[in-house]
């Protein structure tokens, strides 16, 4: 648990040194991947994070996404004991800020059934390539990906500088299928 930690704050710090024109640049290079992916060509529901911050720019990808008739939805902060849920957005500015400032739907956005999901992006501090995953410490992601579809696609999307070689794994950690990164 203390590695976790240890190398999440270490990562995180790293990403909050990209500048803003390096970041401008990378999040463009990983929306073109996203929306070139055989993943979002493929899906017709897609549950994706909102940024936040330093995170990879998902606003674009969003937009995007409803743009192409695409079914989204994002995720709805319950509370940190009873994780979160996935709920259908028809417009961007249907997104207002939550308890922690994230960008989050409002109560009468309609829950998605985690069945429906054809697609998951994933945010998070730390990945490797082999499926490994350091969230932000909440163990909302691990609880919600349980519920998926084993078949859907798990997929990070990260700057390079979050991808390491071995991140330690605890046996309720969900693995990823793959990353999307601007490398």
């Amino acid at each position: 648990m203390e590695d976790k930690k240890l190398i999440r704050d270490s990562i995180l710090k790293i990403r909050d040194t990209i500048s803003l024109s390096e970041r401008k640049k990378y999040d463009e290079e990983i929306f073109k991947k996203v929306i070139e992916s055989k993943y979002y060509k493929e899906a017709k529901s897609i549950f994706i994070f909102v940024s936040y911050k330093t995170e990879v720019d998902t606003h674009k990808i969003i937009k995007k996404a409803l743009e192409d008739g695409k079914v989204i939805s994002v995720p709805k902060v319950i509370s940190k004991k009873d994780g979160m849920y996935g709920a259908i957005i028809n417009k961007f500015s249907d997104l207002k800020p939550g308890k922690y400032g994230i960008l989050e739907p409002g109560e009468e956005n309609i829950k998605i059934l985690e069945k429906d999901i054809d697609l998951v992006l994933i945010p998070g501090a730390v990945f490797d390539k082999e499926g490994g995953r350091i969230g932000y410490g909440g163990g909302f992601y691990d609880r919600f990906l349980v519920k998926v579809r084993k078949d859907v696609p798990k997929v990070a999307i990260a700057y390079d500088v979050q991808i390491i070689d071995k991140v330690p794994m605890g046996e309720l950690d969900v693995r990823i299928d793959d990353i999307i990164s601007n490398g």
